[in-house]
């Protein structure tokens, strides 16, 4: 079992100790007050800084001082921010080699693989090493099994794992051998292996989850465990009764923890999802573990959710703490019931009192349980406040029948999906098309034949529907030319016109799909008209409808012939494209080939671009890319000295504090850094969805946040792409293709892009009021048609951002009420409400005691080591 009191003075030491470049001054107080709070025995904390304040580091520092104090951690994170926490855990300690993300069944059992479990061909047992050699190398899989680990992390759809029957018989194969065998192992007996039972290739894990048993067995027997028993063949269990049993097993072989971190805390709130069982069978915890939340939006409806979050970092057995927290309702509901008085009736000093004392109890009934910063307590947002407003910019793009792309056919499938909705009708498709039609995934209105006996039957409403769905499908509209994705293009190209990025926020996939192919088509005439390179020989087919529409436009003059035309045209001016480029590659080869005589980096480079000499090329090409936000000029011509002086400044800074790094080292290093970059030169738009694979989607973010580096335009879906991602580095504008309902989405949404040291933070600190026009803002542009279902939906969406706004962020007053300041009878009132907002933030700076505790770190964190314990 961890020291927490050694756990809470290595925290003190860092929050002491650290750079500016590591921990700013609110994240040190927010470190400082952990540690604080460790100190005292509290064993749990929910983490809730507003979007982009750096939770993920604070959380990082805890683990690390876990770590040195003999501890191990499970991060349960979404599987796709697995990358961006290795590189916040290698902040503090450089050598972390902390795996991906945990995200099967199979990937478990594969952590007790060995290199000798497959059976068959040599070439079978050769393929199965290799496997698990690239499999441990991608850090995908342990070493020495997964309770030697020192940081687990685990996606948050783990525990959705199956075990189902096959037909329905008595269920069989690999996936149900680990039951079995920890029963019989328990019970002192072994389990026969009957190779008919198996399919060809599942033996390997086999041999792992019989593996795998023996030590979940030993550590069940070592520290007297509850198991649920076999009674009965496991066979003929249901999936969910097999799950029930198995995934505390599965908690025994991560091995034992004594910090539970919970990125995104707020997801998945029911008792029953996978990130319940995960902090429940799943997590086999110390005696004394500490649990840490973390979210940005603790609630996103209604208030209740508070509870839920509370709840689930507490850990749902522990009924007391329960029962404890039921009792905190109370104050927050009566929290929001005064907000929403002081945002709709007229304020005066009595409603003004009412809410501070409404909100210094909120304000006591969460402290002990929130840790939360917001841009308030930043002095570069509050500066900007001060002499601007708000530094975010939210301006509807509203599409209305007069807007261009409007046209006739569109107004009457918007007129006959309104009418349709109001008609009686069992067909949910119909129903659904008044909600599709806003947002471009529901372009007509199939139904079953009618019957002549039902057409007989033809009543007057019958006749009006039939109307109005044949008004609904008639027509030449398509895809293309929907007055939303005309509209958000117009939008999106105002920004790319000026070299800025965009990041677009969709839900349904063929729009954002449109979307994508339209901006691509368009960018591609565009650069034939003004005759640049664009880096592809040919139409893809599935963006040939995408090039007709764009055709359409009068602005890019199509060619006598079209997409045949355009394709000829595209493939001479490729071919001599990559002729220069050849010729170019080679020069610089013969450049560096040149200075490597002078030994040291050059003969490095010069022995990297060589080592294969079938890919070259690619490996010059990737490097290029790298190297290219460091050039002074972009477009010159590249020389060897100037790829020599870029590359060694690049090892420089991916070298460590070390002396003497090996060039084995280096190679590593920069393979690694190197991953990010494709080699080519991308599309201008891409889209990120769920079926993007892992690789892709870090390639994606990573170009994204280069300024001289397609893609232009990221349309990410945003069950994908709204939580937890950087993309702030060289964008600042949101649209909003698809309204959502959650305004904690939407938050998180604008959270890609509004973080520390963002474009927006660069280009803030680089203004001065001498300059024409407006300071720079992060711009947001929900696109919403006019006068449909999407436009009652916003402004609903609206109403509850103001709500979750007032409990998160401390904006209660609203602009209209804030305009009445200089009335004298209203500023007192207005100055109350302005003092009494909740604020959770740590203290900054000193509070009792804390001075105390730097002066101790000063003298005795220095020198101070705890060896790591053994494992259990």
């Amino acid at each position: 079992m961890v020291d927490w009191k050694s756990v809470a003075d290595f925290l003190s030491c860092i929050a002491v100790e650290s750079e500016e470049t590591l921990l700013d001054e609110g994240q040190r107080a927010s470190v400082m007050e952990l540690a604080r709070r460790i100190g005292k025995g509290q064993r749990s904390a929910l983490l809730a800084d507003e979007v982009g304040m750096g939770k993920t580091r604070i959380a990082a520092a805890l683990i690390h001082a876990v770590r040195k104090a003999g501890g191990r951690t499970a991060v349960v994170l979404p599987a796709g921010l697995g990358v961006q926490w290795q590189q916040e855990l290698r902040r503090f300690n450089a050598d972390d080699r902390t795996l991906l993300p945990l995200r099967s069944y199979e990937s478990f059992i594969s952590g007790f693989s060995g290199e000798n479990d497959a059976e068959g061909s040599e070439r079978r047992k050769r393929g199965h090493k290799e496997w698990l050699t690239y499999r441990r190398q991608q850090r995908e899989l342990p070493e020495g099994g997964w309770a030697a680990e020192k940081i687990v992390m685990i996606s948050h759809s783990f525990a959705n794992m199956q075990f189902p029957n096959r037909g329905e018989g008595p269920a069989s194969g690999w996936r149900r051998e680990l039951l079995p065998n920890v029963s019989r192992l328990v019970e002192g007996r072994r389990r026969n292996l009957i190779r008919n039972n198996f399919y060809s290739g599942e033996l390997g894990h086999v041999h792992a989850s019989r593996r795998a048993a023996q030590e979940i067995a030993d550590a069940i027997q070592a520290h007297d465990l509850p198991w649920d028993n076999l009674q009965n063949d496991q066979r003929w269990l249901s999936s969910e009764e097999y799950k029930r049993k198995i995934l505390p097993l599965i908690g025994y072989g991560l091995g034992q923890f004594d910090l539970i971190v919970v990125d995104e805390a707020h997801k998945a709130r029911g008792a029953d999802t996978s990130l319940s069982r995960i902090l429940g069978p799943v997590s086999w915890e110390a005696k004394s573990p500490f649990r840490l939340g973390m979210t940005a939006t603790p609630v996103e409806l209604n208030s209740s959710q508070w509870i839920d979050t509370l709840e689930r970092i507490n850990g749902r057995e522990n009924h007391d703490q329960i029962a404890a927290l039921s009792e905190l309702t109370e104050w927050i509901t009566g929290y929001v019931t005064v907000v929403r008085r002081i945002q709709t009736e007229v304020l005066d000093k009595a409603l003004a009192e009412d809410f501070a004392t409404t909100a210094a109890k909120f304000c006591d009934a969460l402290r002990p349980y929130v840790l939360r910063r917001d841009k308030r307590s930043d002095p570069e947002f509050s500066a900007f406040k001060e002499m601007h407003g708000d530094y975010r910019e939210v301006v509807d793009v509203a599409v209305s029948p007069e807007a261009e792309g409007f046209t006739r056919d569109w107004l009457r499938r918007f007129c006959a999906a309104e009418a349709l909705s109001l008609l009686p009708q069992d067909d949910p498709r119909v129903k659904r098309s008044r909600l599709a039609i806003a947002q471009g995934y529901g372009l007509g209105v199939t139904t079953e034949e009618e019957t002549d006996e039902q057409a007989a039957q033809d009543t007057d409403l019958v006749g009006q529907a039939r109307f109005w769905k044949d008004a609904f499908s008639s027509g030449d509209a398509d895809i293309y030319s929907h007055p939303a994705l005309v509209a958000a293009v117009r939008k999106i190209e105002s920004y790319t016109d000026a070299k800025e990025k965009v990041l677009v926020f969709g839900k349904f996939l063929l729009p954002m799909n449109a979307l994508t192919r339209l901006l691509d088509a368009r960018e591609m005439l565009r650069r034939l008209r003004d005759n640049m390179h664009w880096p592809a020989s040919g139409i893809a087919e599935s963006s040939i409808a995408a090039v007709a529409a764009a055709l359409r436009d009068p602005v890019f003059a199509a060619p006598i012939g079209g997409v045949a035309e355009i394709n000829k045209i595209l493939k001479h001016r490729y071919d001599e494209w990559a002729s220069s480029r050849r010729t170019e590659l080679s020069r610089l080869h013969r450049d560096i080939e040149g200075l490597a005589n002078q030994g040291g980096t050059a003969a490095f480079l010069n022995e990297l671009l060589h080592r294969s000499a079938d890919r070259e090329d690619l490996q010059i090409g990737t490097l290029l890319e790298a190297l290219g936000d460091r050039r002074q000029v972009a477009d010159a011509p590249w020389t060897g000295n100037e790829l020599l002086a870029l590359f060694d400044s690049l090892l420089q800074d991916l070298a460590s504090e070390e002396d003497g790094e090996s060039r084995d080292t280096q190679r590593a290093k920069l393979e690694l850094y190197l991953q990010d970059y494709s080699g080519r030169e991308g599309n201008f738009a891409r889209m990120m969805s769920g079926s993007t694979a892992p690789q892709t989607r870090r390639t994606l973010q990573s170009a994204f946040n280069r300024a001289s580096s397609w893609p232009m335009v990221l349309v990410a879906q945003s069950r994908v792409g709204r939580e937890g991602l950087n993309l702030h580095e060289a964008c600042r504008t949101v649209v909003l293709l698809h309204a959502e309902w959650n305004p904690g989405i939407v938050e998180q949404q604008i959270g890609r892009v509004d973080r520390k040291n963002s474009l927006w933070l660069r280009d803030w600190r680089d203004w001065s009021p001498e300059r024409v026009g407006p300071p720079p803002r992060i711009r947001v542009h929900p696109v919403i048609v006019s006068g449909t279902y999407d436009d009652h939906n916003w402004q609903v969406l609206k109403g509850r951002w103001l709500e979750l706004r007032a409990q998160l962020h401390g904006d209660v007053l609203r602009p209209h009420q804030l305009a009445s300041e200089m009335d004298d009878t209203k500023s007192a009132s207005i100055e109350l409400v302005r003092r009494s907002t909740p604020d959770f933030s740590p203290p900054c700076g000193s509070y009792p005691g804390q001075l105390a505790e730097r002066e101790f770190c000063k003298k005795s964190c220095v020198s101070r080591e705890i060896p790591e314990r053994a494992e259990n």
